[in-house]
């Protein structure tokens, strides 16, 4: 799911879609497979023009920022991404708008497009469209403050009428409802939409949404929308724009790929060969797990939906859910460029929040002691396991025991049934359990490591294999050929010396 380049990234960010991204990408590729990760910042979004407008910028200004800006906390994470798209910018916007263009052509020429009337609030005062970031009020279903289309607390999705007690974000005018014709699509065959989902694995807490989405409104996605922000058609009357949805930005990736790679077929056709892997959080419901399926269904077989689906809950910090608008929650490039906490070590902590079965909440205390702890464990059992094997110069061998413990964690691992929790399990198990006092144990030890670490934790994962004398990133079959004879160049790196505080990170949390 691509971010709106309206601030930078918090904790949530990184802990949900983008580490999920990554972890899948490095387990597969340690497997053998050519993984692709693509993803950019959603510059049309209306939550632009809201930053621009707060800070006195243009929406470009803006949009240039945090694009970059952006772009540095996921590096400063170890997020690995093989293209990052700002649709906005020369490079991409012709290719990006022929993409949604061109669907929406399509989708009317199948006859799945429907031109239809709806009611769209306007503000009295501006006559401007009150509707995406500009609009306020209560979530029609559960009843808290929401904004824009969907809830961030219960994740459904509604039309502007649906909101309970709208009111403008643009100012305090009152607020004036027109009908307006808007282009929208609808499912050929609802039910296959959820039980695609069931035998894809994803978790029925998740899909619930989707099933009271599809009850509630047939299914029904938006093509095209109010706005003066956005893309725009030659087909549609000034004020309207196409929808930029979640699919057909991905849809527009795969054209990326496509170039990159010398493909013969964007991996979304229909006939493409190409697994391609959604992943998003809960509060992205309707445009994760409904709109692909819908859009693809009417395409008269030229598309397809994402093969697999992976959804997180919402990270919360100390009981409230991170929010860049309200300012909560603890800034990747602030911490991780402060060099208090590493990459591994945020991540290691990020790992033990159980996303993956709904929403998880993790405290400013609890990162503390989980770097304490990781930091304890390198110096005191890592460290000297490490000088041993170097100093006995033997060549390190994969025994079954590896192999086993990477075949179960790989459970966890797969587009299919994701779980990072029981991953970063499994890799904390092999830590604790130690090297053994047997010397011919110590090496296959730090393999298992190093295997076992490399999707979760891979600078510290990378430096062990490197020190047992393995080429590369960590790799499965490298492992089971075995390494010739541990590096003899530098020692492992040890942890950073500086006592770690919960008072020495204060400086990096924000509260709401």
């Amino acid at each position: 799911m691509q971010p709106t380049p309206n601030g930078r990234m918090h904790i949530g960010h990184g802990a949900g879609t983008y580490l999920r991204a990554d972890v899948l990408a490095r387990a597969l590729r340690s497997r053998g497979h050519d993984v692709s990760v693509i993803s950019g910042s959603d510059g049309f979004e209306d939550w632009v023009t809201a930053a621009a407008r707060a800070d006195g910028n243009t929406p470009e200004e803006t949009v240039a920022r945090h694009h970059a800006g952006i772009k540095q906390d996921l590096d400063s994470l170890s997020i690995g991404l093989d293209a990052w798209i700002d649709p906005t910018s020369a490079e991409h916007h012709d290719g990006y708008r022929a993409v949604h263009e061109d669907t929406l052509e399509l989708l009317r020429s199948t006859g799945a497009a429907r031109a239809e009337s709806e009611r769209i609030p306007f503000s009295e005062q501006t006559g401007r469209a009150v509707v995406g970031t500009w609009i306020a009020g209560d979530c029609p279903h559960c009843g808290k403050p929401c904004g824009g289309a969907t809830c961030t607390f219960c994740g459904q999705f509604f039309q502007p009428e649906e909101v309970v007690n709208p009111r403008s974000r643009l100012d305090d005018s009152t607020l004036e409802w027109r009908d307006e014709e808007n282009w929208f699509t609808y499912p050929a065959d609802p039910h296959a939409i959820t039980e695609h989902h069931e035998r894809a694995g994803v978790r029925p807490q998740f899909l619930d949404t989707v099933r009271r989405y599809l009850d509630a409104s047939a299914g029904r996605v938006n093509l095209t929308g109010q706005g003066t922000w956005g893309i725009k058609s030659r087909t549609l009357p000034a004020g309207k724009v196409i929808a930029n949805s979640y699919y057909l930005y991905s849809v527009y990736c795969g054209e990326v790929h496509r170039r990159l790679t010398g493909a013969g077929a964007n991996p979304f056709a229909a006939d493409s060969d190409v697994t391609t892997i959604g992943v998003f959080g809960s509060d992205n419901s309707r445009p994760g797990f409904v709109s692909p399926h819908v859009i693809a269904q009417g395409s008269g077989g030229a598309l397809k939906p994402f093969d697999a689906a992976v959804v997180t809950g919402m990270l919360h910090f100390e009981g409230q859910k991170c929010s860049t608008s309200k300012g909560h929650g603890i800034w990747l490039g602030e911490l991780l460029g402060s060099a208090r906490v590493t990459a591994d070590e945020l991540r290691f902590h990020l790992l033990h929040a159980p996303l993956d079965h709904g929403t998880a909440d993790v405290t400013l205390d609890g990162l503390v002691e989980d770097v304490v702890r990781l930091r304890d464990w390198q110096r005191n059992v890592l460290l000297p396991a490490v000088d041993q094997v170097r100093s006995a110069g033997a060549a390190v061998a994969c025994t079954p025991a590896v192999l086993d413990a990477v075949d179960a964690q790989h459970t966890g691992l797969s587009p299919y049934h994701t779980d990072l929790t029981a991953a970063v399990a499994a890799l904390a198990d092999w830590m604790h359990r130690g090297p053994g006092s047997a010397p011919e144990d110590r090496g296959p030890w730090l393999l298992g490591l190093a295997l076992l670490g490399a999707p979760l934790v891979p600078r510290l994962a990378g430096e062990i294999w490197a020190q047992l004398g393995f080429e590369g990133a960590p790799d499965l079959a490298r492992a089971r050929a075995g390494s010739s004879a541990p590096c003899p160049g530098p020692r492992l790196t040890p942890p950073p010396a500086q006592p770690l505080t919960t008072e020495a990170l204060l400086p990096f949390v924000h509260r709401a």
